[in-house]
C-alpha cells in the first residue's frame, strides 16, 4: 500500500506538471500580431465590415452622375453635413455606425468636394430635431432645418438586417443603405446598398 500511495503521489506531481498547465491570455495590439483584425469574433460589424462597407458605398458615390457634376457654388464647395445612420436592426451596432460615419467624414473633408459641416453644429441640428421630433432623423424635419443652416447636402443612411438561427448555426445579414439628399429639393440624388453577412456556425 506504501508503495501505492508513493506512486500515487508521483502521478499527481507529474499530471500539476505538465497536464494542468494552462496558457494565460495577454493583452496584444494589431500592429504586433499579423492577422489580428481578420477573424471574426461575433455577428456584428466590426472593423473590416466597416471597411467594406464604406469602400462599396464611397466607390459608388465617387462614380456617381451627382458627385461628378458637383460645381463650386460662389467659388466655394457646397456645404455638406454627416448625419446620423439609423439603426433598424436586432443588433446593438450604433458605436459601429459611429465609426462609419467618421469614416465617411474623413473621405469627404479629403475629397475637397465639399465644405463638411462640423461635428458641434451637426450634433446642435440633432439636437433640435430631436426636440421638434423626439426622432433621431426627420427627413423633412431636417432638410427645412438644412436650408436655415446653409446645408447644401445631407449625407445619412441605415442599416436592416435579417436574423436566422438553427439549432446549431446564427446568420445575420446587413443591408446598409447611404444616400446623399439636396436639401433645397429633398431629393435623394445618390444612394448605395452594401451588404454584409456574418455567422456562428459549427466546425
Amino acid at each position: 500500500m506504501r508503495h501505492l500511495a508513493s506512486f500515487a503521489l508521483c502521478l499527481i506531481s507529474l499530471a500539476s506538471l505538465t497536464g494542468c498547465h494552462h496558457p494565460q491570455p495577454v493583452f496584444v495590439r494589431g500592429s504586433d500580431v499579423q492577422g489580428l483584425d481578420d477573424p471574426a469574433m461575433s455577428t456584428k460589424l466590426d472593423r473590416r465590415d466597416l471597411e467594406q462597407a464604406l469602400r462599396e458605398n464611397m466607390d459608388s458615390f465617387v462614380q456617381s452622375r451627382f458627385y461628378n457634376n458637383l460645381r463650386d457654388e460662389n467659388g466655394q464647395p457646397p456645404t455638406a453635413a454627416i448625419m446620423t445612420m439609423e439603426n433598424w436592426t436586432s443588433e446593438h451596432i450604433e458605436p459601429q455606425l459611429q465609426a462609419l460615419l467618421g469614416m465617411v467624414e474623413t473621405q469627404l473633408v479629403n475629397s475637397g468636394k465639399f465644405t463638411v459641416v462640423s461635428a458641434a453644429l451637426r450634433d446642435k441640428l440633432l439636437a433640435e430635431l430631436r426636440t421638434q421630433q423626439g426622432k433621431e432623423f426627420d427627413q423633412a424635419r431636417a432638410v427645412t432645418m438644412g436650408r436655415q443652416l446653409g446645408v447644401a447636402y445631407f449625407v445619412t443612411g441605415r442599416v436592416v438586417d435579417n436574423a436566422e438561427r438553427t439549432a446549431d448555426a446564427r446568420r445575420v445579414q446587413y443591408f446598409m443603405f447611404m444616400q446623399a439628399l439636396d436639401v433645397a429639393t429633398g431629393a435623394i440624388v445618390w444612394q448605395n446598398e452594401a451588404a454584409i453577412t456574418k455567422a456562428l456556425v459549427q466546425q
